[in-house]
């Protein structure tokens, strides 16, 4: 059988990593099917097919954009696949045939990034109303959903009701390869590279409003006031609004000797987020909401002691590896990041329970739910 993959985001962060490992992983457990997989010029570039299976189409098209509505579609449709597999929501919402999805959340339906966009605000209103749009449809299209956890379909059931549960496909995620075979570097240069002092502790991640950075500002704050921490926080995240709005607020709070945003300087590559990872003390993650949240595991893989935000996403994925707090309240995530930096015997028991965390996860997984998914849309 014929099927086709929009890996445009190939290589990009977020949503591009999904897509580069579950293609990779793909090519590993199916021997049998052909694949098509579109990709824009940087992706098309980057993969290489090792599956005599799979080869690769340039498809020059934005997403979310009217050219991926109509050229796009026209270049899949000219491929007659038998199944077509968008690992995000954003289908050409025309294509007649069979559709899989894979959709890491639905975040963007309860946190707005409004007051981060660029775009003139009725113009960016009118996209988010066409974005719930195509996703109900991207839902009701689809054969089947693949999500990341059980959270996600708890989500999905709350806003599409008539939506029948066994369309959801539970398919977790796992580290990138690429971030667990980074060779052995010497960490020293990276620190001086950044200006980045020890001992700090680390985020690593976007700030969008979602990820509750600014609570995060305010509870370091009170760790150095109230409980003494003689130390650093250091935020990596990719420069926009979003990073930008956080940037001043440093300022205007006058932490910026102890805060640092390497990220703003410019992006800053794997091997140095892994060399960031294994010097910090502790990774603290206070996300309000996520879909399955992977850099706590990331980090529980270099050997960082995590203490990250109680949702219910978290609990589900981390159980006991991690030290929770409350993220709305301030006082209470200052008092668990003291905690896991003075307290050794929890600290030496997170970092092993988390090394076991991290072995429970992996794209091989993924890939082989999502080939059973794969199979059974084609059998029907």
């Amino acid at each position: 059988m014929k099927i086709g993959i929009d890996a445009r985001f190939y290589g990009k962060a977020g949503p591009g990593r999904y897509t580069k490992n579950i293609v990779k992983h793909l090519e590993k457990v199916d021997k049998e099917n052909e694949y098509i997989v579109f990709l824009r010029t940087d992706g098309f570039n980057e993969y290489i097919p090792e599956n005599p299976n799979f080869s690769k189409v340039l498809s020059e098209h934005m997403w979310y954009s009217w050219d991926e509505q109509t050229r796009f579609l026209w270049k899949v449709l000219r491929q007659n696949l038998d199944l077509y597999y968008v690992p995000h929501f954003n289908i050409p919402v025309l294509y007649p045939k069979k559709i899989v999805t894979a959709i890491p959340d639905m975040i963007m339906h309860t946190f707005s990034t409004e007051e981060g966009t660029t775009l003139w605000k009725p113009y960016f209103r009118f996209k988010k109303f066409v974005y719930k749009w195509v996703f109900r449809w991207a839902v009701a299209r689809s054969f089947r959903v693949i999500v990341p956890s059980k959270e996600v379909v708890k989500d999905f059931k709350s806003v599409y009701k008539h939506i029948p549960e066994e369309k959801f496909v539970i398919a977790t995620e796992g580290i990138d390869p690429d971030l667990m075979n980074v060779k052995e570097i010497d960490p020293k240069p990276v620190l001086e590279k950044y200006n980045i002092k020890k001992p700090y502790l680390l985020y690593l991640s976007s700030m969008y409003e979602h990820k509750n950075v600014p609570r995060m500002l305010e509870a370091f704050k009170m760790l150095i006031e109230k409980y003494g921490f003689n130390g650093y926080l250091v935020l990596v995240g990719k420069k926009d609004k979003f990073s930008q709005r956080i940037f001043e607020k440093i300022r205007e709070t006058g932490m910026e000797d102890k805060i640092s945003m390497p990220g703003m300087k410019g992006f800053i590559p794997d091997e140095d987020t892994v060399a960031l990872r294994k010097e910090a003390l502790a990774y603290v993650f206070p996300a309000l909401k996520e879909g399955f949240s992977l850099t706590p595991l990331e980090a529980q893989y270099y050997g960082l002691p995590c203490v990250i935000s109680d949702i219910p996403c978290h609990k589900e994925v981390y159980a006991d590896s991690v030290l929770y707090f409350d993220p709305y309240s301030v006082s209470d995530m200052a008092e668990k990041m003291n905690e896991i930096l003075v307290n050794s015997s929890l600290r030496e028991e997170l970092i092993k329970k988390g090394y076991e965390r991290a072995k429970v996860y992996n794209w091989n997984h993924t890939a082989e739910v999502t080939l059973e998914v794969f199979n059974n849309a084609l059998k029907n």
